[in-house]
């Protein structure tokens, strides 16, 4: 069974609709956040209709992660309520443990707003207080790996402080709003380094996830990160077997 992860959304469903038509029949589908749930344009299920028809006519499984442009309440309060709504899209808890064939895969969704004090950002509507990743989800990752075992992949929105892009990328857009958001680097930077604690903790060995809207891959000793732009359809294969040597001769 084919494992997909998807880049940020961002209210796109038309779009992500056709991203799913073009996938296997029967894949499995993460999307890694940021999937524009909780504007005014999609606070119900009905927004996903189309998708989730889709999703239904091909056999797919399709699961929206948090990213930081979602409105937590959607996953942390009403997730029965949308998952009773929809039939092949799935809400999973922020942090998430599933296994897909023979992969075990670990979850985390949020991340922080770098345009939060953007005139045009209103605070529970358009970005929330409560946004960021959990303080304790190493902790809870821990859980699982000592209950389930290390995860093959581990799926998150932001990424850790060895993924690329680096940090630095965004000093601009730090010094921009630096004036009405003193904090926000800080903040920020401490993410990024919480979920270099996610990672660790997981045991994984490829590390997926968006927010940055590029496609991009680099790996940092035995541990694979992939960026995946919006909307991008990225393909997971477990690496279950080591590449044979080089020959000697």
């Amino acid at each position: 069974m084919a494992l997909y992860c998807i880049g940020d959304i961002h209210g796109k469903f038309p779009e992500l609709t056709q991203v799913l038509n073009e996938l296997p029949i029967g894949a499995q589908i993460v999307c890694v956040g940021d999937i524009g749930l909780g504007f005014s344009d999609s606070l119900s299920p009905e927004c996903l209709a189309e998708v989730d028809a889709a999703a239904t006519s091909r056999d797919q499984k399709v699961w929206l992660m948090r990213g930081n442009h979602d409105a937590p309440e959607i996953w942390l309060q009403h997730r029965s309520e949308w998952n009773s709504s929809l039939k092949s899209i799935r809400i999973p808890s922020d942090i998430h443990r599933m296994k897909v064939d023979n992969i075990n895969i670990i979850m985390v969704g949020g991340a922080t707003s770098l345009d939060r004090s953007h005139p045009d950002r209103v605070e529970g509507q358009t970005w929330w207080h409560n946004e960021a990743v959990a303080a304790n989800a190493p902790r809870q990752v821990g859980l699982m790996v000592d209950a389930y075992g290390r995860a093959d992949i581990l799926i998150t929105h932001a990424g850790p402080f060895e993924a690329q892009p680096p940090i630095s990328r965004d000093k601009e857009t730090f010094d921009h709003y630096s004036k009405d958001d003193p904090t926000l680097a800080g903040q920020v930077k401490t993410e990024r380094e919480l979920l270099s604690q996610i990672v660790e903790t997981s045991q994984a060995r490829t590390v997926v996830y968006g927010h940055y809207h590029v496609s991009l891959e680099n790996n940092n000793g035995p541990i694979r990160y992939r960026c995946c732009a919006e909307l991008e359809a990225w393909l997971y294969v477990k690496r279950s077997v080591l590449p044979p040597l080089p020959s000697l001769v």
